[in-house]
């Protein structure tokens, strides 16, 4: 039974940040996207259930995740490799912390509960990745709708990426962020509500500086 649980709250949250990063970076919607988005879901929570249950890779089962993440939608939808960095990291930095949010306001300050009950509970961490993917999904339909997204990223794999400018801050903060994440859940393997903290700390930082940063290269390539 967690086994189901666990599918259905994953298959979700991996489908809305696939919404997420196509909302935000202004990428076309239609059935055959919204069918690689719950086959590409559906293959990476099964993905997320099989390393977690590997003590050796379970902590960093977001990292492997992220990295597979870049090669899926570089064959799949044919972006290049450094524009498939910046999406990613873009949904996956988004997403932790607006799941963040959702745990210390719904599920902590107004209903008391902790990070070791949640983490110790498939059914309360499903529910937690049911309620931040329907916000997600709210998101990214007021990025959509709003017009509220980035223009900046090519729909050809084939375009030469130069990494200097606006394109080098943008991958240091990335490299940054996402190092001292995985050094962290490696410390703190066996203290979780100690490293969800650090993690959320960090990516609260460096996601309104990476929104920065690409807001000017947004500007700067239509300029």
């Amino acid at each position: 039974m967690d086994y189901v649980i666990f599918l259905v709250g994953s298959f979700l949250e991996y489908f809305a940040a696939l919404v997420l990063m196509f909302a935000l970076f202004r990428f076309r919607f239609d059935p055959r996207v919204f069918l690689n988005f719950a086959l590409i879901s559906f293959m990476m929570s099964h993905v997320s259930y099989f390393t977690r249950l590997n003590p050796e890779i379970g902590d960093m089962s977001s990292y492997i995740q992220l990295i597979l993440f870049i090669v899926i939608l570089c064959l799949l939808f044919r972006v290049s490799i450094f524009y498939s960095i910046i999406m990613n990291f873009a949904a996956f930095v988004a997403g932790f912390v607006l799941q963040g949010i959702v745990f210390f306001v719904i599920f902590n300050q107004m209903s008391g509960i902790t990070l070791s009950e949640l983490q110790g509970n498939q059914l309360l961490l499903t529910t937690l990745m049911i309620v931040t993917s329907m916000f997600s999904l709210a998101i990214s339909r007021t990025l959509y709708v709003m017009n509220w997204n980035f223009d900046f990223v090519p729909t050809s794999n084939r375009t030469n990426v130069t990494i200097k400018g606006y394109n080098a801050i943008i991958l240091v903060i990335i490299i940054l962020s996402i190092s001292i994440t995985a050094i962290t859940s490696y410390f703190f393997r066996f203290k979780y509500d100690v490293y969800v903290v650090y993690s959320i700390l960090v990516f609260v930082i460096s996601l309104p500086i990476f929104l920065y940063y690409a807001v000017r290269k947004d500007f700067d390539d239509a300029s």
